[in-house]
């Protein structure tokens, strides 16, 4: 019986593994982010493609732009690599700060040495969360240059809402 579970656990992750997962999905599925490419899903428009050269493909064409163009590209590619990378990070603040707050409490420290502990990680994802605001303004600020000089990038450009990018980054809400 106790083999049911451990053969059980291993199909699951077996077929987790299999499965064919964005590494980022943003803008409830309309942006995600695979192997170096950022897949833009809209209505009505075929999906467009943006690989860390700032190259655009829609559907199956290769959209020719200018290095001005080229360059909001990669600003908007690199927006959203770095909320990625930014949120990765927050994930091990965060299971730092958990296993910090288990060892402090196995080992009995006293209490001011754990809020202190808390306070350093929470400091961390403060601070990692006022960059991921303004990493989410940089990609709506591209996209929104985009949409305005790129015909071909016009049908993507309203991914990025101004409810979607809080343009109060600074304010501190304590």
């Amino acid at each position: 019986m106790k083999y049911q579970g451990t053969i059980l656990l291993a199909a699951l992750c077996t077929l987790l593994g299999a499965c064919d997962m964005p590494d980022t999905t943003m803008a409830n599925g309309a942006v995600t982010l695979k192997d170096s490419v950022v897949t833009l899903h809209v209505s009505g428009a075929p999906d467009a493609m943006i690989n860390a050269k700032g190259e655009l493909q829609v559907g199956d064409k290769t959209v020719a732009t200018t290095p001005s163009e080229q360059g909001l590209l990669i600003l908007y590619y690199e927006g959203i690599a770095d909320v990625h990378e930014t949120g990765v990070q927050m994930g091990k603040v965060g299971k730092d700060m958990g296993m910090a707050a288990l060892n402090d409490k196995m080992s009995g420290k006293p209490k001011e040495e754990t809020d202190k502990d808390a306070q350093n990680g929470a400091g961390q994802l403060k601070a990692l969360g006022m960059k991921m605001c303004h990493d989410r303004i940089t990609m709506k600020n591209a996209q929104n240059q985009l949409a305005a000089q790129l015909p071909d990038f016009k049908p993507y450009g309203n991914i990025f809402t101004d409810t979607d990018t809080d343009v109060t980054c600074d304010k501190d809400d304590n």
